[in-house]
């Protein structure tokens, strides 16, 4: 794997093999970096130039043409003619319909800190990069959401990346909160962030039925709020609504269903062999061994 990147990201073998040497990287153009207060840029680079670079594969083999994101309100109305909320599965619908392709990519070298989500304007084209590790499709539907809020926001120029370390981690910047409200306006319908909770502790079975009777009457995904509870309880709550997601959905595989999607929906052999294969390897399509 090691000497797949270095053929594609122009990268000497032995600097990604010895963390102190330094790396010198190809030009990916200009990225904004929505990061943590404590992380360096240095420490999102190489996960980025890996992102970017499944990018500009994932936009080559597509012919589709990108139709731009419409109004948030218009978007959810136009997923809810078809389905009884927006989930993964719909947004990747929407996404791919759009000339916009969604990649999972997670299989970067040790130690390489991955961000949640990456979208880069590929010559107008943007394409949407997901890196966080879960099952769950609830915790991709909002990264999802927020990147194609970006998107919509114009907040990405022509050929340039916009990597977000942690979702919903950076509220006071202008960009994040306007993504932030175009997520939860398509997931629920409400640009507020706290869609529903009554104060109270429900243990898990409890919540996974109150998610289940809030769904259906306001069609939103479950699993959504389930997270959205979670998100106003506060960070010591994740446990019972990572249980409640586990009663809802046990056998729940979020990266495949973006894998699976996106190894329908690209043309590989527009692809050189090598630029094909290095596209497999990041997004695991086929194994490192």
């Amino acid at each position: 794997m090691v000497i797949l990147l270095s053929r594609h990201l122009g990268i000497e073998a032995k600097s990604m093999l010895d963390p102190s040497a330094p790396l010198r990287l190809k030009d990916f153009g200009a990225c904004k970096y929505k990061k943590r207060a404590g992380t360096s840029i240095d420490e999102l680079r190489l996960s980025r130039v890996i992102a970017s670079r499944a990018a500009q594969l994932a936009a080559a083999a597509l012919e589709r043409p990108y139709l731009p994101v419409p109004a948030v309100t218009d978007l959810r109305q136009q997923i809810l003619e078809n389905a009884p909320w927006v989930g993964l599965k719909e947004l990747l619908d929407i996404c791919w319909s759009h000339g916009i392709p969604v990649l999972h990519v997670n299989n970067f070298p040790k130690d390489v800190k991955k961000p949640d989500g990456v979208t880069m304007n590929v010559a107008g084209r943007p394409v949407i990069v997901l890196c966080r590790e879960e099952s769950q499709p609830s915790w991709l539907s909002f990264i999802l959401a927020h990147e194609l809020g970006h998107i919509a926001g114009g907040h990405i120029a022509d050929n340039s990346t916009l990597l977000d370390e942690k979702v919903q981690d950076n509220e006071l910047d202008p960009e994040e909160t306007e993504a932030d409200r175009f997520a939860t306006e398509l997931l629920t319908g409400n640009a507020s962030t706290g869609i529903y909770t009554d104060g109270r502790w429900p243990n898990a079975n409890d919540l996974a039925e109150l998610a289940v009777q809030f769904g259906k009457r306001n069609q939103v995904d479950p699993g959504h709020v389930v997270l959205n509870y979670a998100h106003t309880m506060g960070p010591n709550f994740f446990p019972v609504a990572r249980a409640a997601l586990k009663q809802l959905f046990p056998t729940a595989d979020a990266i495949d269903i973006v894998r699976n999607r996106a190894a329908a929906s690209l043309d590989w052999e527009q692809l050189p062999e090598s630029s094909s294969e290095f596209l497999m390897r990041i997004t695991r399509q086929e194994s490192d061994e």
